[in-house]
C-alpha cells in the first residue's frame, strides 16, 4: 500500500511509502471536506469495507444525541467538561465520531481560541472499545480539520501522560493559556467542578496523515457525497 505524505502546502507525490495509523486492522479514517478542502484533490487510498468495520468520519447533526451521551457519561465521572446536546450542535463542524454503522463508538472535538490556537478536546470513547486504537484516529481527525483551518497549534488537557506522548504532544503549562483559564473560572461560577489535569502542546507544521476513503454500502456513499 502507499500513502502520500505533502509537505509546505503540496499536495504529496502518489506512490510514496507510508506507515499505517496506530490502529487495529480495519480502523479507516473515511472522508472529511473541510473549509476549502475538496475530496477530488486528494488522493485518497479506497479500501474495501467489512460488516461491523469502524469508521472515522466528521459528525453529522444526527450523531448529536450519541455525542451528548458518550461526553456525558465521562464528564459524569468528571474525566471531561459536560456538553449540551445544543452546544454540541452548535458546533457539530467541528467533531469528528468513529461509528459502526449509526453508532458513534467514539468521538472528539476542536475548540478554537484565536486563528492560530485550538484545544484538542472531548475525546471519548466507548468503554467497550477502549485500546482499539479509536482515540488516536479520531483525534488524528482533529488535526486534520485544524491544519485545513491554518490552526498552528493545539493543546489538550489529560489525566495521564501517555496518550498524547504518543502522539507528538509535548508537556507544557495551562498558564500557558489564558483563554482556557478564563473558560475556567466561568465554568466554576457556574458551579461546574474543575479536575485538575495535565497539559499537552503540539505544533502541527505543513504535514499531517492522509485518511482512506472507504468503499461501503449505499448510505456511506451518499454520506462521502453530502460531506
Amino acid at each position: 500500500m502507499s500513502k502520500p505524505t505533502g509537505r509546505g502546502g503540496r499536495l504529496p507525490t502518489p506512490g510514496a511509502i507510508f506507515k499505517p495509523p496506530l490502529a487495529r486492522p480495519g480502523v479507516i479514517i473515511y472522508s472529511f471536506i473541510v473549509h476549502n478542502q475538496s475530496i477530488a484533490a486528494l488522493p485518497f487510498k479506497r479500501t474495501r469495507a467489512t460488516p461491523g468495520q469502524p469508521v472515522v468520519r466528521a459528525a453529522t447533526r444526527a450523531d448529536v444525541d450519541q455525542i451528548t451521551a458518550l461526553v456525558s457519561e465521562y464528564a459524569a465521572e468528571g474525566l471531561m467538561l459536560p456538553r449540551t446536546p445544543d452546544q454540541i450542535a452548535l458546533n457539530i463542524d467541528n467533531y469528528i465520531v468513529a461509528a459502526i454503522c449509526s453508532r458513534v463508538i467514539a468521538c472528539a472535538a476542536l475548540e478554537e481560541y484565536s486563528p492560530s490556537l485550538a484545544e484538542v478536546s472531548s475525546v471519548a470513547v466507548v468503554k467497550s472499545e477502549h485500546g482499539n486504537g479509536l482515540g488516536t484516529q479520531v483525534v488524528l481527525g482533529i488535526e486534520r480539520i485544524a491544519r485545513s483551518r491554518d490552526i498552528n497549534e493545539l493543546f489538550a488537557l489529560s489525566l495521564t501522560d501517555r496518550f498524547f506522548l504518543g502522539m507528538g504532544y509535548e508537556p507544557t503549562s495551562i498558564s500557558c493559556y489564558p483563554e482556557k483559564l478564563a473558560r475556567y473560572e466561568t465554568l466554576e461560577a457556574d458551579g461546574v467542578e474543575i479536575v485538575p489535569k495535565r497539559c499537552f502542546q503540539k505544533q502541527l507544521g505543513n504535514s499531517w496523515q492522509l485518511p482512506y476513503l472507504m468503499d461501503s454500502d449505499v448510505s456511506a456513499q451518499k454520506a462521502l457525497r453530502a460531506s
